[in-house]
């Protein structure tokens, strides 16, 4: 999947755009600034889940509904004694 970064300096606000090369138009996303883009790339590219909110949205427009459900998602981790040592 081949996924392209580019800049529109006339959008109102969301000038950077992520875009699924060959895919649908409806299939790209929207982002504030090049790092935002950036970390969903590399999210997709080593098929990770995001935990992050707009980064799960994005994920959703760009990737196909059985491809983001194949995503590897990480158990979290949960601290058992909330940090109190003894």
């Amino acid at each position: 999947m081949k996924l392209t970064i580019r800049y529109y300096p006339k959008l109102p606000k969301r000038k950077w755009i992520l875009i699924r090369e060959g895919g649908a138009y409806d299939q790209h996303a929207h982002f504030l600034c090049k790092k935002d883009a950036i970390n969903v790339r590399r999210l997709i590219d080593s098929n990770k889940y995001p935990y992050n909110k707009k980064y799960k949205i994005a994920m959703k427009r760009i990737l196909t509904e059985e491809e983001f459900k194949k995503l590897d998602k990480k158990q979290r981790y949960y601290n058992v004694n909330n940090g109190i040592r003894r």
